[in-house]
């Protein structure tokens, strides 16, 4: 009887070779040859398996392992560029609040020169609208041989008196004479003088009409503060010209309204006239000479009052 080798699967014939019970090879001597090279080929057959199985996942880990990468470089990115617009968006924003900063304050700095200049205007005198305002109590005084200029300082029952300067009456008054004519336009009137003070080149001449009269000033004169004059000039009545007082002086113990505004003779006895119409002075008299310009000088308002007493 064949004796069974369990442990290389093989049987021992009666003449003494042995066949493997797997294989049918004869004389085979050790494990089973074919067996054992289909052990060898599973196993061989199943590790390229298992390789690509690892590659595969190896791969996969790569893949997202470098997809984790863009990743967090896509948000790295990201990040980047919405601090880029964030800075921007500040930067924009700083210097637009700049802007609306300079632009308000340059607004405040308009407004206040705005406000500046407004004030200097309103400070001003309208030449027109100021002697349309005077022009109608300033009259051409006519007294023979001289012509001069008066205003009315005074209006009462009917009677209103005008003060012009001593020596546009003088001859008719020191003639004994007391009728002078007044005149503006076309209209004339019959008036008499009924004061005279030589002394401070003053007279007072009444005419039988109302006509309006103009208020004198309260203060005394600013230097630098404009003024108007109204007269007649070589006779040409209605005669306007302005500037400013120059100066307050003192002569021989009399105080005079020094001012710019040209004056020409004719132009003696009429007022000198503040930015509000009001009287401050009696134009009296101007230096002549070479070069001499715009030196005209006037009778202050109060030694009018203090002196002929019509205010």
């Amino acid at each position: 009887m064949a004796e069974i080798d369990l442990a290389d699967s093989a049987v021992t014939a009666d003449d003494g070779l042995r066949f493997c019970t797997r294989c049918g090879a004869a004389r085979h001597v050790g494990p089973c040859a074919a067996a054992a090279r289909r052990r060898t080929g599973s196993l061989r057959a199943r590790r390229p398996a298992a390789r690509a199985v690892g590659a595969v996942g190896v791969v996969l880990l790569v893949v997202a392992v470098i997809a984790a990468g863009f990743s967090v470089m896509a948000a790295r990115q990201d990040a980047r560029r919405a601090s880029a617009r964030a800075q921007r968006s500040a930067t924009q924003l700083w210097a637009l609040q700049r802007r609306v900063a300079s632009t308000e304050s340059a607004a405040g700095s308009m407004s206040v020169r705005i406000g500046s200049l407004e004030a200097k205007a309103a400070s001003q005198p309208d030449p027109t609208a100021l002697a349309k305002r005077v022009a109608p109590s300033v009259f051409t005084i006519d007294a023979g041989d001289s012509l001069g200029s008066g205003f009315v300082m005074r209006t009462v029952d009917g009677r209103s008196s005008l003060v012009t300067n001593f020596h546009v009456v003088a001859d008719t008054w020191n003639g004994g004479q007391r009728h002078v004519k007044v005149r503006q336009e076309d209209r004339t009137f019959d008036g008499t003088i009924v004061k005279a003070d030589q002394a401070d080149d003053l007279a007072v001449i009444e005419v039988t009409i109302t006509l309006p009269a103009l208020a004198r000033a309260t203060e005394h004169p600013v230097v630098g503060d404009p003024v108007l004059v109204v007269g007649s000039p070589l006779g040409l009545g209605g005669t306007v010209s302005s500037g400013i007082v120059s100066a307050l002086r003192t002569e021989a113990g009399q105080t005079y309204v020094q001012f710019s505004a040209p004056i020409s003779p004719g132009n003696s006895g009429g007022p000198v006239v503040d930015r509000n119409g009001r009287v401050i002075g009696v134009s009296e008299m101007k230096e002549i000479g070479d070069g001499a310009e715009g030196l005209s000088f006037a009778i202050p308002i109060d030694r009018v009052c203090s002196g002929v007493a019509v205010c």
